[in-house]
């Protein structure tokens, strides 16, 4: 199984074992698939939006390294294979068939209205921190925007149902776990 850790950092594992991708750009383009698993994404469109500076036959050459970087990292020493990118002439995409756990689709995971504080913690427990920390492309901001606003909702709810349940203790350790993140928002306050 793959277990992909982007919030707060960049961590592959692959059956519990570590996996080396070093090239950054490799890095980015597995995230991007990962985060969008089982959608197809145009060869052109990928390498304009990784390598937007370069001529459109060196980001297709990029794409290509790029690729190759990710496929020989995720290779299964036993076959030589690699199942977790679906590859063809004109796309790519993250095979979401392939067993796999991913830390940013664990928190923006829905919630049932009446979840309680258990489950409210263990799904914001993923949260390590920003997503792909030190990674300045484009999508990246947005998508971690959007992944920021989805922890800060799911850790309001938490605090709200820890203060409901006035169980001061978690509420004081959530808190402060909080705002060790960064988090700037008024957490909510006791009634």
């Amino acid at each position: 199984m793959l277990e992909l850790r982007f919030l707060g950092q960049f961590e592959i594992l692959q059956n519990g074992t570590p996996v080396r991708l070093t090239s950054r750009p490799a890095q980015s383009l597995l995230a991007y698939l990962c985060l969008h698993p089982g959608k197809a994404f145009r060869r052109e469109m990928l390498a304009g939006m990784m390598w937007p500076e370069a001529s459109e036959t060196s980001a297709r050459n990029n794409l290509r390294q790029a690729l190759w970087r990710i496929r020989k990292s995720l290779e299964d020493g036993r076959s030589g294979h690699n199942d977790y990118l679906l590859t063809d002439d004109l796309s790519i995409a993250f095979n979401a068939e392939q067993p796999y756990w991913l830390d940013a689709e664990a928190l923006a995971q829905p919630v049932e209205p009446d979840a309680d504080a258990v489950q409210l913690a263990q799904i914001v427990a993923v949260y390590g921190g920003e997503l792909l920390p030190g990674f300045y492309d484009e999508w990246t901001v947005l998508e971690r925007e959007r992944l920021q606003a989805v922890f800060e909702r799911r850790m309001g709810q938490l605090l709200e149902r820890l203060i409901a349940d006035r169980d001061w203790v978690q509420t004081a350790g959530w808190a402060d776990r909080w705002i060790a993140l960064g988090n700037t928002r008024k957490p909510p306050t006791a009634p």
